[in-house]
């Protein structure tokens, strides 16, 4: 929060614990804690943490239903511009406000399935440690709150600062004695149902290697490979071995976003056996190529998928990008560098005649607009003229998000840099729908005042 009247000179902010009502409440151990104030008397803050909640009888997260007050305080303040962390169950108070739907996030591996399921539109990544997409920051792990203090240290304050509290706050870790010793921490354990044996499933597949099978996971659970296959179908829907590749591209899309190392490297740590498995599973299950992949989640964690990478690591200026959102016509950037030469830029006017968001465009071929529909005379020249690297245009049968069909008018441009060496793609579209059925009402009055004649 903004620091306070009786905050000490200088201070830059100050911290205070928060309740549906100021009144003092009990953790799970019965340890007390004062609340100073109410949701209500807080106006403008710069972030907020939501710690885990208490499990139930059986070690389950609460009905978040029960907490709609503070859902909506929480989204109210996203929406003004706080950052918003959560750790382990506490995620799940974010889903409730609906600020987890399309974002990357993560939670304490026990909670992994039951978040999935009671938020189905969540990309819930298993295993990360802390995931920040859009001023939406989840942690996971015994100290996931220590995480996400220090992430908003370090946020709001600048990375001294983080740096600092860190050393401050992990330097002095060493073994207290009597009430000052931090109670033993351990997850408690699931219950008997289908998200406990999918939890055990998955923890087993992310620990094994590249030879693990279906047979392996089977023995691991103490099953039949019968019985391992009917409980999957039930819940999730899955074989053994498309379970087993799932799991792996959810590892690996984890390592993508928080790594720098080259795929054939990240598809052994996924468990991959090699990196063409590695990339057909990767394809099928992300819908892009791990490469674009890595440049699409990038760019959706900068909030506006609007500023993109070009060669030798400059930013294209944002101003451009205000620029260019003002054109009357489509505009994106492909890279060739990258496999599938992904999209990597799309302007306003893209998304408003295709009615896609930029992060269901970015890291994927153009040709997804084509739907179903590829036989079609333009493709083919058009492909010739990538493969030559030569402008090109054509007309081609585009569909819209809700499926309905426009005719694209698509102008390709090779762009080349001082040294001649092609760097991207770039596309103008023109909408020319009532252009083409014009011309055909045309046609087919000319074919009917023939035929009179």
């Amino acid at each position: 929060m903004p620091p306070a009247g009786d905050a000490p000179a200088g201070a830059d902010f100050c911290t205070v614990t928060a309740g549906v009502a100021a009144r003092p409440i009990l953790d799970g151990a019965g340890a007390r804690f004062d609340v100073e104030t109410s949701f209500d008397e807080i106006a403008v803050c710069d972030a907020i943490i939501v710690p885990s909640f208490a499990p139930g009888p059986e070690g389950e997260v609460p009905d978040m239903a029960n907490f709609g007050a503070a859902a909506a305080w929480l989204r109210r303040h996203h929406s003004r511009g706080a950052l918003i962390g959560a750790c382990g169950s506490g995620v799940f108070l974010l889903g409730e406000a609906g600020l987890l739907e399309g974002r990357r996030c993560t939670t304490s591996w026990w909670h992994h399935e039951d978040l999935k399921k009671r938020y189905p539109r969540a990309d819930l990544a298993w295993g990360a440690r802390l995931i920040d997409d859009r001023r939406v920051v989840t942690a996971a792990g015994p100290m996931s709150w220590i995480d996400v203090g220090l992430h908003v240290l370090k946020t709001l304050c600048g990375a001294e600062v983080g740096r600092l509290a860190a050393d401050f706050t992990l330097g002095d870790m060493g073994p207290a004695k009597g009430p000052a010793r931090a109670a033993g921490y351990s997850p408690v354990t699931v219950s008997g149902s289908a998200d406990a044996f999918l939890t055990e499933a998955e923890r087993i597949v992310r620990q094994a290697d590249a030879d693990f099978n279906a047979q392996d996971l089977a023995r691991s659970l103490s099953t039949s490979e019968r019985t391992l296959h009917r409980k999957l179908k039930i819940a999730c829907g899955e074989s053994p071995k498309s379970f087993i590749d799932r799991i792996r591209v959810e590892t690996a899309r984890t390592l993508l976003e928080t790594s720098e190392k080259p795929v054939k490297e990240l598809a052994a740590s996924a468990g991959f056996i090699d990196e063409a498995s590695f990339r057909r599973a990767f394809r099928r299950y992300a819908g892009m190529a791990p490469s674009a992949y890595r440049v699409w989640a990038r760019a959706k964690a900068q909030d506006k998928a609007q500023i993109f990478s070009v060669k030798k690591s400059e930013i294209i200026p944002e101003i451009l990008t205000t620029i260019l959102d003002t054109c009357v016509n489509g505009i994106t950037l492909t890279d060739p560098d990258l496999e599938d030469a992904p999209i990597v830029y799309v302007n306003k006017r893209f998304e408003e005649i295709t009615g896609y968001e930029p992060r269901e465009i970015l890291g994927r071929n153009c040709r997804f607009l084509q739907g179903q529909d590829r036989d079609q005379e333009g493709l083919q020249r058009l492909r010739e003229s990538i493969r030559s690297r030569q402008p090109v245009e054509v007309t081609l049968r585009n569909y819209r998000k809700d499926g309905v069909l426009f005719h694209n008018k698509l102008n390709i441009t090779p762009l080349f840099d001082e040294q001649g060496t092609l760097i991207y793609f770039l596309g103008v579209q023109y909408d020319v729908t009532e252009q083409v059925r014009a011309e055909a009402e045309i046609g087919d009055l000319r074919a009917r005042l023939k035929a009179i004649a």
